[in-house]
């Protein structure tokens, strides 16, 4: 696997130095219990409103805010710490509820996969570490399933709304191992209670055209969320113990 000397410097001196909270500055930990727990009890489930063909999306928190800032230091920055941190939040502040609720029977999550260049630049699958990492914390109540694989690898970064619209409806296509012989997803799945998850709804493009995938494949129960979400202005923030 092949991918920049930067990110390996980058690896390696993530691994040499401790971590500092990105919320508080406390020293040892990526992300104290403190902050954890302020960002899980904070967390707001927002719905994207005018979503068509029987689609449901929603966000948990902005890209400008402490979680978004986390997954883009994860993301391009190589810092691998972060990921269990990121799912640790996103568990408690919205899965749980659902684990809580629902002993019996579980919840299908689906990582929106990532592209196989970034995959190789990263050294890492970002998404599907995430929700592994769920998977692990709901004691497996939460099952994580790779519904989904790349079809064609584009990079969005950059492009616009149109382009982002037709690079989406190429990207991704049903994992053949969940195919049956009528073409449609295996039946298991087609009833069951399904989340396709990313890390950041930018126009939702991505999102969108994935969920009509699983849809047009035979899965009745979706819905799309995305960790963070893009918007014009800043919100107030956590940093160092403060809000700004």
């Amino acid at each position: 696997m092949k991918f920049g000397i930067k990110n390996v410097v980058k690896i390696i001196a993530n691994g040499l130095f401790p971590p500092r909270c990105r919320g508080c500055g406390a020293s040892g930990e990526y992300l104290c219990d403190c902050c954890k727990k302020y960002i899980s009890e904070n967390m707001k489930a927002r719905q994207v409103g005018n979503m068509s063909g029987g689609l449901t999306a929603e966000y948990l928190g902005f890209r400008d805010e402490i979680l978004g800032e986390l997954i883009e230091e994860a993301k391009y920055e190589s810092v691998r710490g972060l990921l269990p941190e990121i799912a640790e939040v996103v568990y408690a502040g919205y899965f749980e509820k659902y684990v809580t609720e629902n002993d019996v029977g579980s919840l299908i999550l689906v990582p929106m996969p990532t592209s196989r260049q970034h995959v190789r630049e990263r050294a890492i699958d970002h998404m599907n570490r995430i929700v592994l990492e769920i998977e692990r914390l709901s004691d497996n109540k939460i099952q994580h399933t790779r519904l989904l694989e790349r079809a064609k690898d584009t990079v969005q970064m950059g492009a616009n709304v149109v382009l982002r619209k037709k690079q989406a409806k190429e990207a991704v296509k049903i994992n053949p191992q969940f195919v049956s012989d009528d073409g449609k997803i295996n039946l298991e799945y087609r009833s069951a209670k399904v989340v396709l998850i990313d890390d950041v709804w930018t126009t939702g493009s991505s999102l969108i055209e994935a969920g009509k995938i699983l849809k047009e494949a035979g899965v009745k129960n979706l819905k799309l969320v995305a960790i963070t979400k893009s918007r014009a202005r800043r919100s107030p923030t956590l940093r160092h113990g403060e809000i700004y």
